[in-house]
């Protein structure tokens, strides 16, 4: 393998041979800095049992960007079952893979500070966060039940003493 150092190579192949593809992808991107597809590539030739090209680090294919993209835009929506869907028919592999892969991409958005688009409000990064929007109208709504129960509690009792 050109271009990193020997006692990496050999890491990477241990974690290939253990079944553990997630965490030879993440320890290869922490060494090397290249993208998450790039990664990928590389541990699945190791996979294979192939030396891996590394003639163009840094440079991600338009697809694996644009798909990584679309990704982290799910992410940003909070959709990410959608974006564990789209990763998995993307790279046909399994739920647990695409998981790893996907948790891997949230961790590096939280890292990089990921902004969301503006069509996008978000507020508060917690998915359970209250929707203080939908709270409100709740809440006025009931208001304005409990004003018709009181309302026709005072006709009743009105018309019921010959008002």
């Amino acid at each position: 393998m050109s271009g990193i150092p020997m006692d990496l190579e050999e890491q990477l192949k241990e974690l290939v041979a253990n079944g553990n593809k997630i965490a030879a992808i993440k320890l290869y991107r922490e060494a090397t800095g290249v993208s998450l597809s790039e990664a990928k590539e590389v541990v699945d030739t190791i996979a294979l049992g192939s030396p891996p090209n590394l003639s163009t680090p840094g440079q991600a294919d338009k697809p694996d960007s644009f798909l990584e993209n679309r990704i982290k835009n799910l992410l940003a929506e909070r959709k990410k079952i959608e974006a564990v869907k789209v990763y998995r028919e993307a790279y046909n592999c399994g739920l647990k893979e695409a998981k790893d892969a996907v948790d891997l991409i949230q961790a590096d958005m939280r890292r990089e500070g990921y902004s969301t688009t503006s069509s996008i409000p978000v507020t508060n990064n917690d998915p359970f966060a209250e929707d203080t929007q939908r709270n409100r109208r709740f809440l006025v709504l009931t208001f304005a039940i409990v004003l018709l129960v009181i309302a026709g509690a005072a006709f009743l009792l009105l018309a019921g003493n010959g008002f």
